[in-house]
């Protein structure tokens, strides 16, 4: 799931790396996204709801504009934050199953 939210943030122009990813949308460290994929981990609660804020923030701020092609960017964006929400919560349920630390 994030890294459809990555290819996406890049292919709109957003990031042009997986550092840039893991600080301005992650809130984490540069090297933070790369090490999950190394590991191939999912990533914490913590830089999903921080990537989910962030994308709904800027969803926000073009679906402002007058212009109709930033209103369809925001939509994109919006989609994003959902995905992130998704996989948050879908974290929070297997923390709650006792799954933690797995």
């Amino acid at each position: 799931m994030i890294e459809n939210v990555f290819e996406e943030l890049k292919g709109i122009g957003a990031v042009t790396s997986g550092s840039d990813f893991s600080e301005q949308w992650l809130g984490m460290e540069a090297s933070y996204y790369r090490g999950l994929r190394a590991k191939q981990r999912d990533p914490s609660v913590r830089a999903l709801a921080n990537c989910a804020v962030r994308l709904r923030g800027r969803a926000g701020i073009l679906q402002r504009s007058a212009y109709p092609q930033i209103r369809l960017a925001a939509q994109r964006y919006q989609v994003l934050a959902e995905q992130c929400l998704n996989g948050l919560l879908a974290a929070c349920d297997g923390e709650r199953g006792g799954n933690e630390g797995v």
